[in-house]
């Protein structure tokens, strides 16, 4: 049961992270100017809001004889995340006027690679606390 709470903590902060990442990116695009800003945040909110909906759909059923469930969630969730992303996609450059689409996969890009950096400082940090616990045994 630790492990799988150890998973859910670290979907929880790759969500959180990377809501703070589309922020920060759409206020990084102020130093181009309002419409990159936006551009950049729209980008990154192309990565938020389709990985909320997969972490909802893909980890609702936490028990073990749910197996089928479970696997039948993930598979929902990655095709309701694509279809999600794609649609964003498509809003995003109907909508946005005038359209910065530099901005906006720069944004996607930099938020999506949230998804790997808080994994791998998470285990990092793991590992440095087990070797501080170890060395004071």
């Amino acid at each position: 049961m630790r492990q799988a709470e150890q998973r859910l903590r670290v979907i929880r902060l790759i969500l959180i992270w990377q809501l703070v990442g589309a922020v920060l990116v759409g206020l990084a695009g102020f130093f181009w100017n309002q419409n990159a800003a936006l551009a950049a945040f729209l980008g990154g909110m192309t990565v938020v809001l389709p990985n909320f909906y997969f972490a909802y759909r893909a980890f609702r059923y936490r028990v073990a004889r749910a197996a089928q469930l479970i696997v039948r969630s993930f598979y929902a969730g990655a095709a309701g995340k694509m279809l999600l992303t794609a649609g964003m996609f498509t809003l995003v450059f109907i909508n946005l006027k005038p359209l910065n689409a530099p901005a906006v996969f720069i944004g996607f890009v930099l938020v999506q690679t949230l998804s790997w950096i808080v994994p791998l400082v998470i285990s990092r940090q793991e590992a440095a606390e087990a070797d501080l616990s170890v060395s004071e045994k």
